[in-house]
């Protein structure tokens, strides 16, 4: 991604500064801070436990569902962010000689602040579900590059459309919720009739959310053909995202 024509120092320290803003006005005047990012998993884990767990033969069920629900919900709430970085940041867009890319990348770098933060709160919950500590959490360092890289380029595509077309915001607040019933984030792929596995699989999230549960569930590294899964997904997600904003961002000003 070249840079050119603009001052790097300025456009990183803008990204950074429009990142602990976002930061600071998501936590402003809250009490609980970051453990509301903890609420909503585990609020949609006691449901799915309370639904499914009698029933379901899987073992340590809680553990499974919970690290597929807060790293979900950072995939799912990061692209949203990033679709709306330029829409949300309008007046600073207009008024302020910044770099349009500087929104999305901030975006993103909040989001992976407040997953950072949240999983503080998951390790303590960790603890009590008996999680033994694996050399397999190394992973989650990659894992987190090439998750941020599909995100920032699913969100910038969307947003780029989204500032010429509001709908996008909207169909993608709509179908976020099949998405997630599409994806084994709470049950196993093994519950899936084999003949429709295929199917599964070619939902890119999948992919990323069977990475999490090999991680935190199953102790063990990803495979190496899920990274490069995975690494395909987010170079073809940021490749087309980035060609769209370059081809469209001339209009922002007079459609934002």
């Amino acid at each position: 991604m070249a840079l050119t024509g603009i001052n790097k120092a300025g456009f990183y320290n803008a990204v950074f500064s429009l990142a602990i803003k976002t930061i600071k006005l998501r936590y402003k005047n809250s009490v609980l801070g970051v453990f509301w990012s903890m609420l909503n998993p585990l609020f949609f884990m006691v449901i799915i436990y309370i639904v499914f767990g009698q029933v379901n033969s899987m073992e340590r069920f809680a553990l499974y569902a919970l690290s597929g629900l807060i790293f979900w919900n950072f995939i799912s709430g990061a692209i949203l962010q990033v679709l709306t970085s330029f829409i949300d940041n309008a007046d600073i867009l207009k008024s302020i000689n910044l770099h349009p890319l500087s929104f999305p990348l901030s975006a993103m770098l909040a989001a992976i602040f407040n997953l950072l933060l949240s999983l503080i709160p998951f390790t303590i919950v960790l603890f009590f579900l008996d999680y033994q500590l694996h050399i397999s959490i190394i992973a989650l360092f990659p894992y987190l590059f090439i998750t941020a890289i599909f995100v920032a380029g699913l969100g910038m595509l969307l947003g780029t459309i989204n500032v010429y077309f509001r709908d996008i915001q909207l169909l993608w607040s709509t179908i976020t919720p099949a998405f997630f019933y599409f994806t084994p984030i709470a049950y196993s792929i093994d519950l899936v009739p084999e003949r429709f596995h295929w199917l599964v699989r070619l939902n890119p999230f999948y992919h990323f959310i069977d990475a999490v549960h090999k991680i935190f569930y199953d102790s063990r590294f990803p495979t190496f053909t899920s990274f490069c899964i995975m690494s395909f997904y987010a170079l073809f997600t940021f490749s087309l995202g980035y060609f769209v904003f370059k081809q469209l961002r001339k209009g922002f000003i007079s459609n934002i």
